[in-house]
């Protein structure tokens, strides 16, 4: 193991550290989640949580602070990374990660069919 800057770092921050660093490389890629076409674009890391955009055909119309109707936007999702206890990820997370899964076995075999 190489010596680094963050040797003084406590063990759980730098797993903390690492996990996020992987999980922003989720941003931008699609998923289905609770049934609705989402986009992950952010990742929160003092909240430990990811936030998802949903992309359903037409946003759903955002009042101002009127109530009066002002503009349409997507609805953003914010998933948990860790459950309550911090032991383990959330139900959610765990989700997410089968739907990422299952649109990458999707992906590969749009590809394969395509490319004979």
């Amino acid at each position: 193991m190489k010596p680094s800057d963050n040797d003084d770092e406590p063990a759980d921050d730098r797993v903390d550290r690492l996990l996020l660093q992987r999980l922003r490389k989720l941003i931008g890629r699609n998923c289905d989640y609770v049934g609705k076409k989402c986009l992950v674009v952010d990742v929160l890391s003092d909240e430990h949580a990811l936030i998802l955009e949903a992309r359903e055909h037409l946003p759903p119309i955002q009042s101002d602070q009127y109530g009066r109707a002002a503009h349409r936007s997507n609805e953003m999702l914010q998933i948990p990374i860790f459950d309550d206890d911090r032991t383990k990820f959330s139900e959610e997370l765990m989700d997410l990660f089968a739907s990422l899964h299952v649109q990458a076995e999707r992906n590969a075999s749009d590809a394969i069919r395509s490319n004979p």
